[in-house]
């Protein structure tokens, strides 16, 4: 009786782990379960939090021109002026949420989204 309880089961375990496998096609062949990855509206852990200039990547997630903070701007006679936004390091050209830097100044910088244009200054310490 022991016997058949353990080949039972033996019986068992495996067919679970076929079913894990995956299925098995009418002719034999194994059908391979396509895997898809469900964010639930959140950032894949696999991707990079960083850019390939090392600014910290925001996914295209929109952000309220009153959350935006201009931290830093560093002009350079080249051209490769940069700023520092919400701390990201940004370039003419590059995006902060839905906004395009098009423009940085002495103290400010200048974002734009479609119609609407933003003025970003930065603020004097005390």
């Amino acid at each position: 009786m022991m016997q058949n309880f353990k080949w039972v089961l033996l019986a068992m375990v495996l067919m679970i782990a076929c079913g894990q496998a995956g299925a098995i096609a009418a002719d034999g062949t194994s059908v391979e379960k396509e895997f898809t990855y469900n964010d639930h509206d959140k950032r894949d852990p696999f991707w990079s939090l960083l850019g390939n200039r090392g600014t910290i990547l925001n996914f295209d997630k929109d952000i309220y021109a009153s959350d935006m903070v201009l931290e830093g701007v560093l002009l350079e006679p080249t051209g490769d002026s940069v700023a520092i936004i919400n701390g990201n390091i940004v370039k003419i050209g590059d995006k902060v949420g839905f906004f395009i830097v098009k423009e940085i100044q002495v103290n400010m910088v200048i974002l734009e989204k479609g119609q609407e244009i933003i003025t970003l200054k930065l603020k004097k310490e005390e």
